[in-house]
């Protein structure tokens, strides 16, 4: 059974929807559900996306190893959207062929 009590540790995240710093609370316990956005895999790799890991897995780690939650970090890879779709008709590819090369 799934401890539902709130996990308690002090830390303050800022709202960016509300602008307001409010004390974090996972909804299960201490396990933290996080989903983020990845790669939309159109064109060569660049250091936004290096900066976009490696953030990631900071904070990963901060919530794991000094605040002991226990995160479950998924990150999508969008291999399909307008981007892609325009850049394989301009190479003449299939869009499919198109993300998986990049």
């Amino acid at each position: 059974m799934e401890n539902t009590q709130p996990f308690k540790t002090g830390l303050k995240l800022r709202n960016s929807l509300t602008g307001n710093l409010e004390e974090f609370e996972p909804s299960s316990g201490n396990q933290v559900r996080w989903y983020t956005c990845g790669p939309t895999v159109y064109s060569h790799s660049h250091l936004g996306h290096a900066r976009n890991y490696s953030c990631n897995d900071m904070i990963r780690r901060v919530l794991r190893d000094y605040f002991g939650y226990d995160v479950k970090l998924v990150m999508n890879i969008t291999d399909i959207d307008d981007k892609i779709i325009a850049g394989s008709q301009a190479s003449n590819t299939d869009f499919f062929q198109f993300a998986k090369k990049w």
